[in-house]
């Protein structure tokens, strides 16, 4: 059996839009979920007691975001991780990222330890975490949003690999070795 042209293309004009509607379907799901996702703030403090005013970094849980940084601060691409574990409290994971290649999945090459583990709401060495975003336009304590590495990325490549000694024993003939 012959197919007529007209029924053909009304066919695929069919599956097309079948097609269309699935992957609007499916990226309105997605952007459900992503909505979905919990927002979260970092906040650093000027001093250890969290008072007073703070700069500060946005989070979603269980998602890698990417950050241009203002120009001149270091680094350039600033990724961030926020990761929830059984006990109810949160590591930050923060690595520099690249303009040609964005964020990685994982920060598991930074070995900074310094702004990592955080129970909402408690204060940790004058670093703080929120849930949402209290850093808004009414919220005078807060003197920046997204522009400090608040994280400490910058310090990837500067804190010692675990394992790794930073420093090495000498014996005397190292110290001071003979004249030759």
């Amino acid at each position: 059996m012959k197919l007529s042209p007209l029924v053909v293309a009304s066919s695929l004009v069919a599956s097309a839009g079948a097609a269309s509607v699935e992957g609007r379907q499916y990226l309105r799901h997605l952007e459900a979920e992503a909505s979905q996702a919990t927002k979260y703030t970092l906040a650093q403090y000027r001093g250890n007691f969290c008072t007073g005013r703070y700069v500060a970094l946005e989070l979603t849980l269980g998602m890698m975001t990417q950050i241009s940084l203002p120009e001149g601060r270091s680094p350039e691409v600033l990724c961030n991780k926020l990761v929830g574990d059984d006990s109810g409290k949160f590591v930050v994971h923060s690595c520099p990222g690249s303009a040609a290649t964005g964020c990685p999945l994982h920060c598991d090459g930074c070995h900074e330890d310094m702004v990592k583990h955080f129970a909402v709401g408690q204060c940790t060495d004058g670093w703080m975490l929120f849930e949402g975003d209290v850093c808004t336009a009414d919220n005078a304590d807060c003197i920046s949003k997204n522009k400090v590495d608040v994280g400490l990325a910058r310090w990837c490549n500067r804190w010692p690999a675990p394992g790794v000694p930073v420093y090495k024993v000498k014996d005397a003939e190292e110290l001071d070795p003979p004249a030759e």
